[in-house]
């Protein structure tokens, strides 16, 4: 029986490379609306609302393969490697149809943009934005395949060696394409898209070089025919994963939207304020990854004890990292202001909301490592089901009678937008922690109602 300790660091060893790559990921929005930033405010805004449509589609795409991750870590567990073959050569194919299908919803995306913004010109960067960054779909759909079969062989050095490339890569070409230097036109807003369509190639090619030596035991079985009916299931299952990921998002871009209706530059100050707050959420969602994995191994094996130890072990660091959080920010968070814009009225409205992510951290960590602690056992809907009641049922139409159309205060604020959002993942943090508690609970009894009739 592994005791607590050993859980704990455990937990703690996979957390550190996925918290550096989540980092990495997050932050080619953060650069992307940085460098954006010190062009022109209008390409902020151009780009800040166009990443809150892409990133969704992205999203989207990778939670429908994260059914993978279990998948992978149960199987390796067990040293069933046909099986662990097996589900590669099906991501594959689940990622080809995938990257086809968010291609061409994201050209779509592009084209309605003038409908969308109200600002025609900053509807025309955003256009542009969209238009460029669709090609990097691809080669994002199948880096996830590959960092998905590395993460359930807990083979963390190669995705965080591609996100590191990746990060450097894209703040590189950022500089160049944005501003225009080293011989380049100044292409503003579009040359953020151009930026994340190269490094994403180069980072793809990167994991895909590094990842030989884990691909290697699986050589004998890659020309083994593919049942397309265990490619949908497969499919079916990592859709409520990705539903659930990307109403959260798509609930964080109807705010962003939400926001545009009360100024040009409440919408920047919202579209920094996001991007703060997704890079320091990349910590929890790694702590979610860690625990998924553990706690998929563990279920695998029918090691009930040690699901639950590795559960507890991650609510317990999550909310560690929340409350050391909220002090960082409530104390240091209005600094970081000035790195996005000179603009003196934009500034204030960021260290306005700073105020808000820092209120919410606690809770945000603990509602992702809920998630992740249910994905590790399986459970896809229930996450789904919460996010949608939530997020659909509470946020939304709270923040839009409230924060848009002024009901109960006196004048319409941002402000209030982002109280909404505070109070509803309270909420999710209490649900989905409960759910996590009782699905623990029903494996035990299953295990011991299976040792029984033995």
């Amino acid at each position: 029986m592994t005791t607590s300790i050993p859980i704990y660091r455990r937990i703690i060893a996979l957390t550190l490379p996925l918290m550096f790559i989540q980092i990495c990921q997050a932050s080619l929005g953060l650069v992307d609306t940085l460098i954006a930033g010190q062009y022109h405010y209008k390409d902020l805004a151009a780009v800040g609302l166009a990443s809150n449509l892409w990133s969704p589609v992205a999203i989207l795409l990778t939670g429908i393969m994260y059914a993978l991750v279990p998948k992978f870590s149960s199987a390796v567990g067990n040293n069933q490697w046909e099986k662990v073959s097996e589900l590669f050569r099906l991501g594959k194919r689940n990622a080809l149809i995938l990257s086809v299908i968010g291609f061409m919803l994201l050209q779509t995306l592009a084209f309605l943009m003038p409908i969308f913004i109200v600002d025609p010109e900053v509807a025309g960067i955003a256009k542009n934005y969209l238009h460029a960054v669709a090609f990097a779909i691809p080669g994002l759909t199948y880096i996830v395949l590959y960092r998905f079969l590395n993460e359930g062989h807990s083979n963390m050095k190669p995705i965080a060696i591609t996100g590191g490339l990746l990060l450097i890569t894209n703040c590189g070409l950022n500089y160049i394409l944005v501003g225009g230097f080293a011989g380049f036109p100044p292409l503003g807003g579009l040359g953020c898209g151009v930026a994340t369509v190269i490094s994403t190639y180069l980072a793809l090619l990167c994991l895909k070089t590094l990842s030989a030596k884990t691909l290697h035991p699986l050589k004998p079985l890659m020309n083994d025919p593919i049942d397309a009916k265990s490619a949908q299931k497969l499919m079916l299952e990592g859709l409520p994963i990705g539903i659930a990921l990307v109403l959260e998002v798509l609930a964080l871009t109807a705010l962003a939207f939400m926001a545009s209706t009360l100024g040009t530059k409440v919408v920047a100050a919202h579209q920094v304020a996001i991007n703060i707050a997704m890079v320091i959420f990349m910590i929890p969602v790694a702590i979610s990854s860690a625990a998924t994995i553990q706690v998929a191994h563990f279920h695998g094996k029918q090691e009930s004890n040690n699901s639950r130890k590795t559960a507890l072990a991650a609510m317990l660091i999550a909310a560690g990292y929340g409350s050391v959080m909220t002090l960082i920010l409530l104390l240091f968070g209005h600094h970081l202001t000035g790195l996005f814009t000179q603009d003196q009225e934009v500034n204030n409205l960021i260290s306005g909301l700073i105020i808000f992510i820092a209120m919410f951290q606690l809770v945000d960590a603990l509602q992702m490592v809920a998630a992740g602690i249910l994905r590790g056992l399986e459970e896809f809907v229930k996450p789904l089901l919460t996010v949608l009641f939530i997020y659909w049922v509470v946020i939304i139409p709270a923040s839009y009678l409230i924060g848009v159309k002024g009901w109960l205060v006196s004048e319409p604020r941002i402000e209030t937008i982002w109280m909404m959002l505070t109070l509803g993942l309270t909420f999710a943090a209490v649900f989905l922690g409960l759910q996590s508690y009782r699905m623990l609970n029903k494996s035990k009894e299953k295990i011991i109602t299976q040792d029984v009739y033995q």
